[in-house]
């Protein structure tokens, strides 16, 4: 596709969707694309705060703080780690906001909101969109490092060596088949141990840090050349476990602060020779009035000699430069350049009583202590590590590509990107790692969940039957394995794959499938091969997976909430007692979300949606499916059914996210009715749960 016509087709969309959710957001309940989190109680401490929330925010990759009515950044609020178990956040912000927080105690709230997602992807393709193409630095390593211990299967070994040999690929495998903790960490050991640095992406933090600990059980980071840096807010878990791979927000925040004071301090001295060369211009002004205007005045030594100074004043400003012979042409552009301006670093009462030496010293001892933690910056171990991981919005706010001009961000000079969870990042978010032209891998399940996408698609079906404003918002509803077909075919061709739901056209991208599942027991793996992968996938784990059903028939209600599946996850947690860190409690839909949590004492913030679950695993999942025939008006079983595709891809992730025990909560009367469903078909293996039954 043409770099200039696939730039217009992106800055359209992220402006259009930007537009829409701008003028949508407050108009839905609950508001589009906003997660609000409040915080019930907040303790101040020596240039920290440890925020105490009410309810977990969905996503911390986009937060902002809400102190009173003012939004503080994430930069500006210092956002450190977060904590699921006692649902709290660290943060580091400026005194000035602690003290505001210690003294007059406002409400203080954490924001997640699309909208700084959006702008962030706006103002990326503004500057990078024509940088879009498909790799053109071709891949360059040696033999695999292969992991040591068990042998790899010909399926994983053929994945990697793809992998390796290609500019783009694509891994495909359910989870269990050793995408992660095999073919993508024999990969970037391969590539480190060949000088090569390379940048993982994964599209939530709670994926990059699942990945980052597989990486790492194949191989300890001493072996991985100059280490990991993890972008962005670690969980307090990941933080303890490494604390020296994340990112080290406060030491770069300094380092930025300094660069910022040192920058002022040496305007100071700047003006402060202006200042005193403005004599020796006022001196060789007046002289040259008095010669003759008419013609240009004879070469003069000494006035040269006197406007050398005042020259290479303006050369540090890029201003004038000499006229040669005209000294009058020569000094009226100086003029220009050193007075015909603003000058606010003359007019900062703080330094007016200090001396040009204590300034001087004053700046040598920040650039003293900025040298002294350059090595925790993020901007200097970006440099110097071999693995930088995070996800793609990391990369869109705050990274420039490899090889563009120099604009005050970071540049990503990587030599390779890998995104895993692929089939769940966003071809949008996919399309930016492009701009830097190297080779480009895909390890996922893209008949796991689709990305999400706030716009509906129903809407966006009907913009691009109109042409109308949101007409190139698919590109937000496909995931990143599309990304090849937009780049060669063109949006024709891509338009057409959304409209009719088609797979993805590969040529240049290279794919490789994962057959072989240590997650699933036999039973499950035939259960999804049947239904869901097609392919020949089996279980090669010990044992089967325990699975168990309870029985929930739930009288009639008027929407998604079924409060007789809610009885019975209760009853279900109060029994068996696990701990809350092993244990995951699912459902389609936000409605029953808000009835479960409000029953669950301490297992609440064991509970969510599916979506919410992506990339995440536990000892024991339990599914409240809340769909069967009692509702008062028919509902289509959009996604529960595997009869539609959403439906299918739900109930898939769901069950996939669970290492040893799966409990389907439901109406298996209703269930059992409907054949050829993948729900019917797992309760057909599953044992029913006795009442009192611990699992």
């Amino acid at each position: 596709m043409d770099r200039e016509v696939l730039s217009r087709m992106l800055k359209e969309s992220a402006a259009a969707v930007l537009s829409y959710v701008e003028d949508m957001q407050f108009a839905t309940d609950p508001p589009m694309g906003v997660s609000v989190s409040e915080v019930g109680s907040y303790d101040v401490w020596d240039g920290y705060a440890v925020l105490h929330l009410q309810s977990l925010p969905q996503d911390t990759g986009s937060l902002e703080l809400m102190v009173d009515d003012k939004v503080y950044s994430d930069e500006e609020a210092g956002f450190t780690r977060y904590d699921e178990v006692s649902r709290t956040i660290v943060i580091r912000p400026d005194p000035s906001l602690l003290s505001l927080m210690s003294i007059s105690h406002p409400r203080v709230r954490v924001i997640s909101d699309m909208k700084f997602l959006l702008r962030a992807m706006a103002a990326f393709l503004d500057r990078y969109s024509g940088m879009i193409r498909l790799p053109d630095v071709p891949p360059c390593v040696g033999e695999p490092c292969f992991p040591e211990g068990s042998p790899p299967s010909e399926e994983q070994v053929s994945a990697v060596r793809a992998i390796l040999s290609n500019g783009m690929s694509y891994v495909w495998g359910a989870p269990g088949t050793g995408k992660t903790q095999f073919v993508l960490a024999t990969c970037i050991k391969t590539c480190v141990r060949d000088g090569l640095k390379v940048a993982v992406f994964a599209p939530t933090n709670n994926s990059v840090e699942q990945v980052l600990r597989g990486i790492l059980k194949a191989f300890p980071e001493s072996e991985l050349g100059g280490g990991i840096l993890r972008l962005g807010v670690p969980t307090r878990e990941f933080l303890m476990e490494h604390p020296e791979m994340c990112e080290d927000r406060q030491a770069q925040r300094r380092a930025d602060r300094l660069e910022c004071s040192i920058r002022n301090l040496e305007e100071v001295i700047f003006e402060r020779t202006c200042e005193r060369v403005r004599k020796d211009v006022d001196a060789i002004a007046e002289r040259l009035s008095r010669m003759d205007p008419g013609r240009p005045p004879d070469p003069d030594p000494e006035l040269e000699a006197m406007i050398s100074p005042i020259l290479a004043l303006c050369s540090a400003m890029s201003g004038a430069r000499d006229s040669g012979s005209d000294l009058r042409k020569t000094l009226y552009e100086a003029r220009s350049v050193l007075y015909d301006r603003d000058r606010p670093a003359l007019g900062i009462p703080e330094y007016s009583d200090m001396s040009d030496s204590e300034i001087s010293d004053l700046i040598r001892s920040l650039k003293d202590e900025a040298e002294r933690i350059s090595s925790r910056c993020t901007s200097r171990r970006v440099k110097d590590v071999s693995v930088i991981a995070g996800t793609p919005l990391q990369f869109i706010s705050r990274f420039r590509p490899r090889g563009s001009e120099d604009d005050g961000r970071m540049e990503l000079d990587a030599d390779r990107i890998f995104v895993d969870e692929a089939g769940y990042c966003s071809l949008m978010h996919a399309l930016t790692l492009f701009s830097n032209g190297v080779p480009v891998s895909f390890l996922g399940d893209h008949m796991q969940l689709p990305p999400v996408c706030e716009i509906d698609p129903a809407l966006i079906l009907s913009s691009m039957a109109k042409g109308s404003g949101l007409r190139n918002a698919f590109l937000w509803d496909m995931n990143a394995i599309y990304s090849e077909e937009l780049l060669t075919k063109g949006r024709g061709r891509l338009a057409a794959s959304y409209v009719d739901g088609l797979a993805p056209d590969l040529e240049a991208t290279v794919r490789r499938d994962l057959t072989e599942s240590h997650r699933f027991g036999q039973n499950l793996a035939g259960i999804l091969d049947r239904h869901v992968y097609r392919n020949g996938m089996t279980g090669c784990g010990e044992g089967d997976l325990r699975i168990f059903f309870a029985d929930a028939p739930c009288g009639e209600r008027t929407d998604r909430k079924n409060e007789a599946e809610a009885e019975a996850v209760k009853g279900i947690l109060e029994m068996s007692a696990p701990e809350p860190s092993e244990v995951a409690v699912l459902t389609p839909y936000v409605s029953q979300v808000k009835l479960l949590k409000g029953m669950l004492g301490r297992y609440k913030d064991c509970v969510m949606t599916v979506h919410a679950s992506q990339g995440r695993e536990w000892r024991t999942v339990i599914l409240s499916v809340a769909d069967n025939d009692s509702l008062t008006k028919e509902v289509p079983l959009r996604f529960t059914s595997s009869s539609t595709g959403m439906g299918l891809r739900i109930i898939n992730t769901a069950v996939s996210r669970a290492k040893e025990t799966l409990v389907l909560v439901c109406d298996a009367g209703f269930w059992t009715s409907r054949k050829d469903e993948l729900i019917s078909d797992i309760l057909e293996e599953a044992l029913p749960l006795a009442s009192g039954q611990q699992l």
